[in-house]
């Protein structure tokens, strides 16, 4: 007779978020809403809404996500005043 496979008792949400790959997945979300939220505060009044998102590079980059074209050529001339060089901007158009 086969042996029978261990049950494991139910994990919670919570749990499973904080172990393993989830865990590294919930990390990584919490680092990016920081950082946006960060940028947001830095930037002009009527940019900061246009802000979908920020992140990091492997390389160290910024890189910004803006939710229109328009937006996005504004936050790369205001780049310079977020430290400039190593910023890269992208558009992901909402809707």
């Amino acid at each position: 007779m086969p042996p029978k496979p261990a049950i494991h008792p139910p994990r919670s949400l919570a749990d499973l978020l904080a172990d393993g790959a989830l865990g590294a997945v919930a990390a990584e979300a919490r680092r990016r809403r920081d950082l946006t939220h960060e940028i947001r505060s830095l930037l002009p009044a009527e940019m900061a809404p246009h802000l979908v998102t920020a992140g990091t590079s492997p390389t160290g980059e910024l890189v910004l996500t803006m939710d229109a074209s328009v937006w996005a050529a504004r936050m790369r001339y205001h780049a310079e005043q977020l430290g400039g060089q190593r910023i890269k901007v992208k558009v992901q158009p909402q809707g």
